[in-house]
Order: structure tokens, then C-alpha cells, then sequence
């Protein structure tokens, strides 16, 4: 880090080093420890009557244990001063190193360490070497010529931004190269820019509020009881789901959802309890009706029960609950079952670690039945982050929301738009629901109210926040004036923090307006323009900071913020400016997601696991798909089970927050393998180089310069740069390994993509599929189609295929463009869609593919297809497969194609079952199967016992989907089937 400290040596700052070693206490006492140990290979020892280079030589060809090389090394240096010199200049040297290098007052000292400078410790060194001998220090980094991005000059400008008398001293000492080189950095890099006009300036910025510090009134602590008012609900708010989407009016799909719900709750209760669970009711379950049977399987112990259905759950508390029998059970599917009373008491009981309901279309079904009575039982499944729930809160008036809705307005920029959305729909029951919180005791939920109350005052609810706090007395009123007429950005802490000296402001990125590129904040704002960084928290950023962001291009700060996360690193990452790593996840892009990435691989390795764990939080907070990618790249990786297991966790809460299906996170997450744009990859050994291109397969080809193709890389030759080749070799080496994977698992979601009808936007296919450098391989070689209507129920449109350029093109080759309709999607077309269009579209499809030799990566246009025997349409039974006898390898193979196992009586497998849509499956159930702990044999033989179609009473294979249908029966042919003898 840069000094700020006069030179040692006086004020001269063309002071050279004098040539002797000044030995510090620290090196004395290292030096006592010195053994001449013998060597345990050949018993030599050092002998201090040989001269210089037969000393060096033989500690090169002896060496000694770890803890005997520096009291060696200082022993040397002790007989032969400064020659001894070449013995301290190891690479990335160690702290002990360096501290004895400081100590070496040496020319060849400080252009060793003008060469490391890359290093944070010794570009540390290098500063402090600079306080004694500050224009040797500057004209050896200049003598490098190094680019402004690099550390050498970044300790140039820091030296000269904390010494301003040295500039001109030391344009007198340089040559004409170092001169230049001088010139070049501290050239202004604005990019022509003009300066800001004031009124284009953030309003706190004009009159910094540090610069002429106000008393302040004093807001008052209060303690408050809340004043409420009923709640009320707005279903005319409601927002549709999204997957699978909905149309037509709230009332329609409102009803219908809670259809769904209660089918799911008969479907339990017909199916449990089973005797291989665990858990099973006692004997006396066989006697009870459906609300004791729903009682036990909502987790209430048994000798509870009667309890509770005596005195409708008032005497209930959260002890009465244990484990449901059921896992996977979603806690408002049994409610269904019970009278009202008791299902709101037991709703309001249920102990949230033990029936969380992560999703918020669980929760909506039992709002629009129950009323504002389900209400009291919905804050411990309220989540933070998840946007889902913020809009399931859209239809909620109701004052205790508030507090909830005020943190994630405060904190989590993902939800900000629907917290405000809220705040301005029912500002009355918002004032009344902050008032309490925004008087209490300081905190983060204290911030979070005055920050939403004077977002509720400036946004035109004034009146409504007054006259909701004077319903707390006329105490609490006055006090929440006070709090409005403060602006927030006059809060400041009693001491405030100190910007470093040594930061060079001039290096740093131009701040460009958000609405006018041409300009940018002058120069002389940035010391402000830092202290508004510095001021805030990680949970509770200083106020300013957001119209900062506003006035600034988001692009621009992200730079801004990626310079000063280079210095803090470059400077030892110094505790006290730790508020600039903090930065990154609130004004990160995804080239900081990137790096952030990258660098919390190095600080795990470096079993640094609390900066990890920092940054792996920041690329949440980033959210964007490139930051999602890098998580989802985390989440993959093996070597580190704690960053495995953190990235998975953030995954659920960062696609939660902007309300990304799975599907949706798992196009966010595909890894692009370090590939180009076009599925390429450079290998460089120095002087060579090689082409690698991804084929169909997603295999790795190789050429050489010329274009020769290669079967592997060759092996590095005496000219290559061996760590460039070592490194590109295991490049390649950890390229093929992962490809094959990756192949295996993407081409399983596209087939997965089309078998159930999967749609894509016009910016979601070009962004994850035609455009990412693995998926546009796949991409290329299917057909596509573009649907209208809603979602999988749009018929198809058109169809066109992605050229090996990248662009769309129409059966005949001409240019298709898509449509900017904000109804359509894109889709890989089934072969039913394309008989539903035209039933020669698809052969028509298949001979252009044949033309470009292109063969399909799964099945799609020669796919089989079947149709339902209307015979069959009003039945739930396939006895056409009852009797057949079928291969273990056989249902193994149905797995592969996203049947599920069922473990039955005893631990045997004997059910595989696939779901075909709105809570339907087909089941197919053998009379042998297998241990669910032993080994399969694939020769063995089973008994189809039946074939069936499961779920809500009434429905029937008639109500199955054509394509979920035909690919149920397309995966049964498959199976390896003996007819019935």
C-alpha cells in the first residue's frame, strides 16, 4: 500500500540504497537459531570458508528442512552482506522473505521486487521501499511499461497521488521511455466526456451532508402496540401463475386452483398411510374418519387428536405436532379435510420448520377458500426473498404485512417493484403497520419502516402516513414528523470513515449518466462520490446510495466498483476499506459475477473460507443469468462440498427471488465449458497454438496452426512455454471429461423440452439456446416451432431450424424472422404438432436435414407416435399389458425416460409410474420386482401386473394430453415386452 509517511532517508527522493544490510531484531533471533545440519543424503555441510558462489552452490544441491532455510540463508548473508542477495529472491516470496528483503538496502533488492509487483505482499514491499528511495522505486516500474490495468501502475499512481512533490522530480529524473510510459498513465482516460452539469447531479451531492454536519432532532425509541384495522382481500389483484400459465378471469383459475388442491388432498388420503413407511398410525387409525385420518397425516400426535376435534384445536399448541408421514406433503393439502375452525387452528399451530411450504400456490388455494381466517397462520411461511409470495401478498390489506414488505422494499432489489406496488396500493394499513417498527429500537427492521414510511410521504401518501400515526397518539405523530423531515442522507455515524490517501483517484473509471452518455461526475466528486460507498453496510446501504445508482449508468458503477475491488486486493485487502469488496454484489454486473467467481475459488483453495463465502453471497445478490451460470458452475463442482452445498441453496433463493421456474434456473445455469461464441476454444503453448471446435456430439476437435486436424495435443517441445502447456493440456483433459456429461444431461432436457410442450420467449431462446455456446450445438440440429396461444396449449404456426450461422431459416432456406407478439413462444415441435399442421411438414423437415447431413441429437422428427384407442378414452385401465412379462433392464430403461420407482411392502420395487399433467399418472405395477437394496439383474425377468392411470377420482385416459400420451406409450413399446402366451 502506498505510504504517506516522509522518506528515512530525509527528504531527498533521489536517495539511492547504500549497499549494506541493516539487521533488525527479528533477524537476529532467527539467526541464533542457525544449525549447520548435515545433509541427509551425503552428510556435507556448509563450510564458511568457501567462497560466495560455493556457498550458493552448495545450499542449491543441499537442501535444508523448512524450518533451518532461513537462519541458513541469514548466515550466508551475515558472512557475505549484500552478495548473499540472490538467496532472498525466491518467486512469491514468503513473508520472511520480504521482511529480510527490506532490510537489504540493494538496487537489485527493489528490481526483484519491481518484478513482483503483481504480488499483493510484495507490491506492499515495493511501497515501503518507496519511503526510502521513492524515484528509483517509480523509474523501476516505469521501466516495465506496464499497462494501466496492471499492479505496477497502479503503485505508480497511488505513490503519486499520496506524494504530489514527487511528480516533478521525477520527470526530471526519467528517460524518454519512462517518460512516456508516465504520461500514458496519467493521461486523462474520459473517452472525451464531459463533465456533469450541477443539476445533473445527485441533490445530496451538491451539499454533502459530512461536508456541514446539523444537529439532528433526536427520534424517540417508543414502545407501541400495534393499531389494527381488519383485514381485507383483493382477489381483483391476483396474479396469474406462470407455470404452467393460466388465462381467462381471476375467479376461473382461482376456483380451479383450489379444485387442484383439494384433489391432491383426496389423492393422499386414499393413498396413506403404506406399510413400508416408517411412521404408521395406530390400530385404532382403522375406525377413524377422514378428519382424524387428516389430522394424523397433517404430523398431530395421535393421543392429540380426539383433543382436538372435541374442542375444534382451541387447546392446540405447536408441541402437539411431530414429523408428517409424508415428506413430500404440502401441509394444506389435509386442511381440506377438516371443518373450518379446526383447519384454521391447526393451520395457525402447524410448526413451520416441520410444514414449510416453499411455494405460494399452496398457499393461495387455502386464502381464496378460508377468507382472512387462514391469515393468522401465514407469517411463518412468508419468505424473505421469494417473489412468488410478494405477489401472493398483492391481494393481502393487511396491516402485520407491512413490516415484512418494508424489508424486502429496503433490502432486496428483486422485490422492490412488488413491495412498492403494495405500499402504494394500501397505504393506510402500511402506515399503520410501520409506525411501531419505525419508533422502535434500532435495527435492521427499524431502517427498513422509516425508509418505506418516507417512500409512502414522497410518493404521494403523505396525508395517510399522518393520520395513521396520530392513531398512535399525538407522542408517536410528532415523532414520526421529526423522522419525515429528516433527510435521510443527513443520518450519519458519529465518526465518520476515512477514504485511503493512496486510492488514485484519477485511475478510476468515469461515472457516466445514466440518461446521458456524452457526460459523466467530474472528477472532483469522487472523494464524495466514495464516501457515500463507504458510509453504508452490506444489509443497510447509506441512503445516497440509491440515487447514486440512479444517476449513474449501472454499467458504469459496476466499473467503477470493479477498480476499487482490484486496489483493495492489490493493497492486502485492508480491513478498513473491506466496504469496497462488500460493494461488489450491489453494483456488480456479470463480468464482476465473473470475477467474483473466480476469485472465490482462489480464497477457498487458500482456505480462506470466510471471503469465499462473501463472495459466493455476492453473486446471489448479483442474481443476473451470467451470475446464475457461475452458481450453477459451483454448484456442480465436486472438490468443495461447502461451496457445493451454498451455491445450491442460493440457487433456490435467487430463482425464488425473480420468479424463475426450474426449467427457467436450468437454462440460467447451463455451463458454457470456457467455450466462444461460436463452440470454440484457443490452447496456447507460446509460440503454438491450437484450434479446438466442438463437434455434433459436443466432442473436442483439434487443429494446429495450418489447420491440420490432430487426434490430441502434442507434447510440449523445448520452445513451448511449459506452464502454458501444462495448462492447456489439462485444460483439454478436463474439457472432454466434462463435455460428455454435459452432452448427456442437456440433451435430456431438450428431449424432456419437447415431450412436455416447453416454451421459450423470443429473448430466452436467443439468449440460452441459439447464442450459448454449448446448447447452440443441439440447437442447430432440431427442428423448432412458433406457437401461438398460451403456453403448451398455443397450436403450432410456423417451424424453422437455426442454421450453422446462427440464423433462422424456413423449410426452404429463406431468412425467418420472428414475431415481436409478446403471445408467442418458441418450442422444439412434436411430431403430433407437426401432424396437427401439416402431415407432410415433418418428412419435409427430414429431407432438408438429410441434404446438410445433419443427423438429430434424440428422436423428433422420425419419432413414434401414437394415438389413444377411443375405446379406451372413458376407462383407467391398459389390460393390454397385463400378463406381458417385461426385462429389469427394461424398467431401469423406463427410469431413463422419467418414470419413477415406488418402493412397496417390504422394500420391494414394484411400481414405476409417470406423470402426465394436472396431478394424473400412469402407473405400471409388476407382481416379482427386486429389493430395493439389492442389485438389479438386467436379464431378470418381470409379471406386468397392470397398467393403470392414477389421480382424481372421475378422470379417465381421455383427459390425458395427445403428446403425454403418446410418449407414455411410445416409452412401453420400448420397454423389452413378451406377449402374453
Amino acid at each position: 500500500m502506498a505510504a504517506g509517511r516522509k522518506g528515512k532517508q530525509g527528504d531527498d527522493p533521489g536517495a539511492q540504497p547504500d549497499g549494506t544490510v541493516h539487521w533488525t531484531a527479528a533477524m537476529r533471533g532467527a539467526l541464533a537459531e542457525f544449525r549447520n545440519t548435515p545433509c541427509r543424503q551425503c552428510g556435507a555441510t556448509l563450510s564458511e570458508n568457501q567462497p560466495l558462489h560455493e556457498q550458493l552452490d552448495h545450499i542449491d544441491r543441499h537442501p535444508q528442512p523448512a524450518w533451518q532455510q532461513r537462519p541458513q540463508r541469514l548466515r550466508v548473508l551475515e558472512l557475505h552482506g549484500t552478495g548473499a542477495l540472490p538467496l532472498f529472491l525466491e518467486p512469491a516470496p514468503r513473508k520472511e522473505a520480504l521482511a529480510d528483503l527490506l532490510a537489504i538496502h540493494h538496487v537489485d533488492a527493489v528490481r526483484f521486487l519491481a518484478g513482483q509487483v503483481r504480488h499483493p505482499e510484495c507490491k506492499t514491499a515495493l511501497a515501503k521501499q518507496a519511503e526510502r528511495w521513492p524515484l528509483l522505486v517509480l523509474r523501476e516500474l516505469l521501466a516495465a511499461n506496464p499497462a494501466r490495468h496492471q499492479a505496477g501502475a497502479a503503485l505508480v499512481l497511488e505513490l503519486l497521488a499520496a506524494h504530489p512533490e514527487w511528480q516533478a522530480p521525477l520527470e526530471a529524473a526519467c528517460d524518454e521511455p519512462q517518460r512516456k510510459a508516465l504520461a500514458r498513465l496519467q493521461a486523462d482516460d474520459g473517452g472525451g466526456l464531459a463533465d456533469a452539469e450541477p443539476t445533473q447531479w445527485p441533490a445530496f451531492l451538491r451539499a454533502p451532508p459530512w461536508k456541514d454536519r446539523q444537529a439532528l432532532p433526536s427520534i424517540p425509541v417508543l414502545a407501541l402496540d400495534a393499531v389494527e384495522q381488519p383485514a381485507r382481500l383483493h382477489w381483483q389483484h391476483a396474479v396469474p401463475r406462470r407455470y404452467p400459465p393460466v388465462g381467462g378471469e381471476p375467479a376461473q383459475w382461482l376456483a380451479e386452483e383450489v379444485r387442484e388442491a383439494q384433489q391432491r388432498g383426496e389423492r393422499q388420503l386414499a393413498e396413506y398411510p403404506r406399510p413400508h413407511h416408517t411412521t404408521q398410525p395406530p390400530p385404532e387409525a382403522r375406525a377413524w374418519d377422514r378428519p382424524r385420518k387428516a389430522l394424523w397425516m397433517l404430523g398431530l400426535k395421535a393421543e392429540r387428536i380426539e383433543d382436538a376435534i372435541g374442542d375444534h384445536g382451541a387447546s392446540l399448541s405447536a408441541d402437539d405436532f411431530g414429523k408428517p408421514p409424508g415428506d413430500s406433503w404440502s401441509c394444506g393439502d389435509q386442511l381440506w379435510q377438516l371443518p373450518e375452525p379446526l383447519a384454521m387452528a391447526v393451520f395457525a399451530r402447524l410448526p413451520p420448520a416441520s410444514h414449510y411450504m416453499g411455494d405460494a400456490s399452496y398457499l393461495r388455494p387455502l386464502l381464496h377458500r378460508f377468507g382472512t381466517a387462514a391469515l393468522p397462520g401465514l407469517p411463518p411461511y412468508l419468505k424473505q426473498g421469494s417473489r412468488a409470495m410478494f405477489e401472493l401478498a398483492a391481494v393481502i390489506e393487511w396491516d402485520r404485512l407491512a413490516p415484512w414488505i418494508a424489508k424486502g422494499f429496503h433490502g432486496n432489489r428483486w422485490v422492490r417493484q412488488e413491495a412498492c406496488a403494495w405500499l402504494g396500493r394500501y397505504p393506510e394499513a402500511a402506515a399503520r403497520g410501520l409506525v411501531p417498527d419505525a419508533l422502535g429500537a434500532p435495527g435492521i427492521a427499524r431502517d427498513a419502516a422509516q425508509a418505506a414510511l418516507r417512500w409512502l410521504h414522497e410518493a404521494g401518501h403523505a396525508d395517510a402516513v399522518h393520520a395513521q400515526a396520530m392513531a398512535y397518539g399525538p407522542v408517536a405523530a410528532e415523532a414520526v414528523s421529526q423522522l419525515l423531515a429528516i433527510a435521510p442522507e443527513h443520518l450519519l455515524p458519529e465518526t465518520l470513515p476515512v477514504l485511503p490517501k493512496s486510492l488514485p483517484l484519477s485511475t478510476l473509471p468515469r461515472l457516466v449518466l445514466a440518461e446521458d452518455a456524452t457526460r459523466a461526475l467530474p472528477a472532483a466528486l469522487l472523494p464524495d462520490v466514495l464516501m457515500t460507498m463507504a458510509l453504508g453496510k452490506p444489509e443497510t446501504p447509506y441512503p445516497g446510495l440509491a440515487a447514486l445508482q440512479a444517476a449513474v449508468a449501472p454499467e458504469a458503477l459496476a466499473r467503477f466498483a470493479r477498480a476499487l475491488l482490484a486496489w483493495w486486493i492489490g493493497n492486502g485487502r485492508p480491513g478498513k476499506e473491506r466496504w469496497m469488496f462488500a460493494l461488489q454484489g450491489r453494483l456488480g454486473d456479470d463480468e464482476t459475477a465473473r470475477q467474483l467467481a473466480s476469485l472465490l475459488r482462489q480464497w477457498r483453495a487458500a482456505l480462506d473460507r470466510v471471503r469465499a463465502y462473501d463472495a459466493l453471497a455476492m453473486l446471489g445478490e448479483i442474481g443476473s443469468d451470467a451470475a446464475l451460470m457461475h452458481l450453477g458452475e459451483l454448484a456442480r463442482q465436486t472438490r468443495y462440498a461447502d461451496l457445493n452445498a451454498r451455491a445450491s441453496a442460493l440457487l433456490d433463493e435467487v430463482a425464488a427471488q425473480r420468479g424463475l421456474s426450474l426449467a427457467q434456473l436450468a437454462d440460467r445455469t447451463e455451463p458454457e465449458l470456457g467455450l466462444d461464441a461460436r463452440a470454440g476454444l484457443a490452447l496456447d503453448f507460446g509460440p503454438r497454438r491450437f484450434a479446438l471446435q466442438m463437434d455434433d456430439r459436443l466432442q473436442p476437435l483439434l487443429r494446429d496452426d495450418a489447420g491440420k486436424p490432430l487426434k490430441a495435443l502434442p507434447k510440449p517441445n523445448a520452445a513451448d512455454d511449459a506452464a502454458l502447456a501444462t495448462a492447456a493440456t489439462e485444460q483439454l483433459k478436463e474439457l472432454r471429461k466434462l463435455a460428455k456429461t454435459v452432452a448427456a444431461t442437456q440433451l435430456r432436457r431438450l428431449e424432456a423440452a419437447m415431450c412436455e410442450q416447453r416454451r421459450w420467449t423470443h429473448g430466452e431462446f436467443m439468449a440460452f439456446l441459439v447464442r450459448h455456446p454449448v446448447m447452440r450445438v443441439f440447437v442447430r440440429q432440431l427442428v423448432w416451432g412458433l406457437f401461438g396461444g398460451n403456453g403448451a396449449n398455443g397450436s403450432l404456426e410456423a417451424s424453422f431450424r437455426v442454421s450453422a450461422e446462427g440464423e433462422l431459416v424456413d423449410p426452404h432456406d429463406d431468412p425467418f424472422a420472428l414475431p415481436d407478439e409478446e403471445g408467442s413462444r418458441i418450442g422444439i415441435a412434436h411430431p403430433l404438432e407437426f401432424a396437427a399442421r401439416d402431415p407432410a411438414l415433418a418428412t419435409a423437415w427430414a429431407s432438408v436435414l438429410a441434404d446438410y447431413e445433419i443427423v438429430q441429437p434424440f428422436e423428433q422428427l422420425a419419432r413414434a407416435h401414437f394415438t389413444l384407442d377411443p375405446a379406451l378414452r372413458t376407462q383407467r385401465a391398459l389390460p393390454q399389458w397385463t400378463g406381458r412379462t417385461v426385462t429389469n433392464a427394461g424398467l431401469l430403461g423406463l427410469e431413463a425416460r422419467g418414470w419413477q420407482r415406488e418402493v412397496g411392502d417390504g422394500g420391494m420395487v414394484h411400481r414405476f409410474g409417470k406423470s402426465v399433467g394436472e396431478g394424473l399418472a400412469i402407473w405400471l405395477q409388476v407382481e416379482e420386482g427386486w429389493y430395493v437394496q439389492g442389485a438389479a439383474d438386467p436379464k431378470a425377468q418381470q409379471t406386468v401386473a397392470g397398467v393403470a392411470l392414477e389421480g382424481a377420482e372421475g378422470r379417465c385416459l381421455g383427459d390425458v394430453a395427445p403428446i403425454a400420451w403418446s410418449e407414455v406409450e411410445r416409452d412401453l413399446q420400448r420397454a423389452v415386452w413378451a406377449p402374453v402366451p
